[in-house]
């Protein structure tokens, strides 16, 4: 009875690797592929989704500082009657106004004048 446990556990395993070096060599023929023809990696009809990120991106650089500052005035409100203690309102304050400042840091990190 052992014995053939460890037999299916031992043709199992030699299944698994099969798979993965069949899996292996397919990812190693298409990177060489796109390695070799990279006009087929390029994005040519993407330009939809492309204008879409762009206009969420606008959207968002608007929305995420409205949001925090909102976010900010709930704790303040919580702090002031006394639903939160200080600790906690230092802690969320602080991480709402890294989140909320973090499109314009990245904007200023990130961008080529």
């Amino acid at each position: 009875m052992p014995t053939t446990i460890l037999n299916n556990m031992k043709r199992s395993n030699v299944l698994q690797s099969k798979i993965n070096n069949d899996i292996f060599a397919i990812v190693a023929i298409m990177t060489v592929f796109l390695i070799v023809n990279p006009v087929y990696a390029q994005a040519q009809t993407l330009q939809k989704a492309e204008n879409a990120l762009t206009a969420l991106q606008g959207q968002l650089k608007t929305i995420i500082p409205v949001a925090a500052a909102v976010i900010l005035l709930c704790l303040a409100i919580g702090y002031a009657g006394r639903y939160i203690e200080k600790d906690t309102f230092v802690r969320w304050g602080i991480g709402v106004v890294i989140a909320g400042s973090a499109a314009e840091l990245v904007n200023v990190l990130f961008t080529t004048q």
